[in-house]
């Protein structure tokens, strides 16, 4: 199965039966589910997933031979894979509970007992996948915010974060040692390419995109 649907539920199981009952259940409302046995084949098509158009979800089962769903979930936290991007939800025996419930509050999205053939665990992994696609769609955003930036000029930007600093054109001047007129020209430059009107719009819109687009491009920003 290709990794371009609009969704994709993925399924890390060692059991078989499981993996064929889940697949069945998943597409009978429209739901395309890829299952992988162990961790070394889920692995090797992740990043697949991960870079397509596709809402995802993974549903990991918390017990495995090689490698345990834990394991798993900590290995993807530390490879740096987002959990808005790929949602967890583990698939947990009644023993293993309060370990699942350990893990929802390290960031999982939730956690469902065995056996899972339950309309419940669909919703919830509808709901997993409208998570990963809001997490696309602030990609998106995002990537033409920085584009937006990038098309500043050096100037332009050294300007940009001193107004947002709530700076007065007369200070930002004197600071570059440039014309008010100038700084006039390249601060209207600025809202124009940014699409803002006033100098607090600016402020709100680097400050939330401040963590996100890294400090090398929004450096100086306070």
């Amino acid at each position: 199965m290709e990794p371009t649907k609009k969704v994709q539920v993925l399924l890390l199981d060692d059991d078989d039966d499981l993996r064929e009952g889940m697949k069945w259940m998943f597409e009978t409302v429209d739901l395309p589910m890829q299952g992988f046995a162990n961790f070394e084949s889920f692995k090797s098509r992740l990043d697949e997933y991960i870079t397509s158009e596709a809402e995802l979800c993974l549903l990991l089962d918390l017990r495995m031979p090689d490698m345990s769903g834990l394991e798993v979930f900590e290995w993807l936290k530390r490879s740096g894979y987002s959990l808005d991007r790929l949602p967890v939800i583990f698939l947990t025996g009644h023993g293993d509970i309060s370990t699942a419930v350990e893990a929802v509050k390290n960031g999982a999205f939730d956690f469902y007992e065995k056996p899972t053939t339950d309309q419940r665990l669909i919703e919830r992994v509808k709901q997993a996948l409208q998570k990963s696609g809001e997490y696309l769609v602030n990609l998106e955003v995002l990537k033409q915010w920085s584009e937006r930036i990038d098309r500043l000029s050096p100037r332009e930007r050294e300007v940009m974060f001193l107004v947002a600093k709530g700076k007065l054109n007369k200070v930002i001047a004197s600071e570059l040692d440039i014309s008010m007129r100038t700084v006039e020209v390249h601060r209207a430059n600025v809202f124009d390419k940014l699409k803002v009107r006033s100098a607090a719009e600016l402020a709100t819109l680097l400050s939330r995109l401040s963590d996100r687009l890294g400090f090398d491009q929004l450096a100086g920003l306070e």
